[in-house]
């Protein structure tokens, strides 16, 4: 084997699935592993699974089939300081369901209570954590302080997401900015 070459041990089906795919794209299964390796290296170092990788490529997939829009917080909280944010509860929560239904087609609930940083991806939040409390799973999240006034959307938003996985019942407490919602009878 040259210097620059070594010899790792995967999962046989894995690997077999990879260079099967690699040789349909006509990739390299060398290039393409480097590749993989290689971002896998970028989330370690984080301190992260690189299992949070493939999470983030499902939800930019999923986020990416309902016409979702990054906006600057600032600006929304300038744009609802002049609006009635009861109004559009509706809105939000229909966004929300809308968009947990095709999450849900590429992660399951199990994945969201395991690695609570996907909502990140997901809301404007600073911290999410997940608690499991018996078979309910208590999501923390804290937001940035100016947006105290859109956490209620947030809330439809959340319920919309949930209520999409099948999971129903829920509550949600907001103490300034930090939002704890329980989602009942959702852990097997």
């Amino acid at each position: 084997m040259s210097a620059d070459k070594t010899t790792i041990s995967v999962n046989r089906d894995v690997a077999l699935r990879f260079a099967k795919l690699a040789r349909e794209l006509g990739i390299s299964i060398q290039k393409a592993a480097t590749e993989a390796l290689t971002a896998a290296e970028e989330i370690l170092k984080d301190g992260e699974n690189p299992t949070h990788l493939l999470y983030l490529y499902r939800v930019f997939k999923a986020k990416s089939s309902t016409d979702s829009l990054s906006l600057p917080l600032h600006l929304l909280a300038k744009i609802f300081e002049e609006l009635e944010t009861g109004r559009y509860t509706t809105l939000f929560y229909e966004a929300g369901r809308e968009l947990g239904s095709v999450l849900a087609q590429w992660l399951s609930f199990q994945d969201l209570v395991k690695t609570p940083q996907i909502l990140k991806l997901l809301l404007p939040v600073r911290t999410a954590q997940c608690r499991v409390e018996e078979n309910n799973a208590r999501f923390t999240l804290i937001f940035p302080p100016n947006i105290k006034r859109l956490i209620p959307l947030i809330v439809a938003y959340l319920r919309g997401i949930f209520d999409a996985y099948g999971y129903t019942q829920h509550k949600a407490e907001q103490r300034e900015h930090v939002l704890d919602i329980v989602v009942y009878n959702c852990i097997q």
